[in-house]
């Protein structure tokens, strides 16, 4: 059955009020009546109410509700900043220079890997930030190699920990790296901790091979003119070598300048990954057959 229901509307503007309409809404008595009920019920209980599987009726507090939903929002955003975090975490690599290093290389490795946007250090294995590279051109460093080992007595005690140290080649400049107090300990720190040891050029035979820091890889590199011995004969004409161990430890070697840019590239997938490597590379108009390596 339906009752009419009487809408007044007033006139307030003359100070007075006043009946300026009627308007007549027709509802439904029983409609009405429930919503009302259901109304004064929710505000007497303070539930909202629930339907088991058996079809019977339950109740759950409406605040404990919104604590558990308040929760459940909460951790989902953690979760969801905690894994931002992560993926934007900033690698970070050390890149060791000195009188007589190749300035091609170095020069190409720094700029690669800060187009990727990993935070590189030059650090000068000499007593001056400025470098005479093999070719008279000057580089000057970020900082000094001392500055980045703890000086406690502790033997390979390295204070800051990079995701990659990366050795340029050239000569007189590698032999100056290999006979560097602080770039020793920094480089056994690194194979410790099982991180990316890179180096091309003269590096890979003057500075990792001496160092024992070829151990364990499957495969490396160097200029033509460097022998690595017999363990890496078979690779001698290739331009970069990637090897991985067991133990999870990293090498990547190459050539000379002339592979400079796919070494750095190679690099970069290691670092930041297959997708942030082609970034890089397209702008700089790499060649697909040297993506494609």
């Amino acid at each position: 059955r339906k009752k009419k229901r009487l809408h007044l509307s007033t006139n307030t503007m003359s100070g007075r009020s006043s009946i300026v309409g009627v308007r007549c809404i027709a509802t439904s008595s029983s409609s009405f009546g429930a919503k009302r009920r259901r109304r004064g019920q929710r505000k007497s209980t303070g539930c909202l109410c629930g339907f088991l599987r058996n079809g019977t009726t339950t109740t759950t507090p409406l605040t404990e509700r919104r604590r558990f939903r308040r929760k459940a929002v909460g951790d989902v955003m953690m979760m969801m900043r905690s894994a931002a975090a992560e993926d934007e975490k900033e690698k970070t690599a050390l890149v060791p220079i000195a009188n007589g290093s190749e300035e091609m290389e170095a020069t190409i490795i720094i700029d690669v890997l800060r187009r990727a946007g990993v935070h590189v250090t030059v650090a000068s294995c000499e007593d001056d930030l400025v470098c005479e590279m093999s070719r008279k051109v000057c580089i000057r460093a970020d900082c000094l190699i001392q500055e980045v080992v703890v000086d406690d007595g502790e033997k390979n005690n390295s204070r800051s920990s990079f995701d990659a140290i990366v050795v340029p080649g050239g000569m007189p400049g590698a032999e100056r790296l290999a006979e560097n107090a602080s770039l020793d300990a920094l480089l056994k720190r690194q194979k410790e901790e099982k991180k990316l040891i890179a180096a091309m050029c003269a590096a890979p035979a003057v500075v990792l091979l001496g160092k024992n820091l070829l151990e364990e890889a499957s495969e490396a590199t160097a200029h033509p003119a460097f022998d690595l011995g017999e363990a890496f004969a078979k690779d001698k004409k290739k331009r970069v070598c990637y090897s991985k161990a067991s133990n999870g430890q990293v090498v990547i070697t190459s050539q000379g300048p002339g592979t400079a840019i796919e070494f750095a590239l190679a690099l970069v997938k290691e670092l930041c990954g297959e997708e942030k490597r082609k970034e890089v590379a397209g702008p700089m108009c790499v060649p697909e057959d040297v993506l494609m390596g």
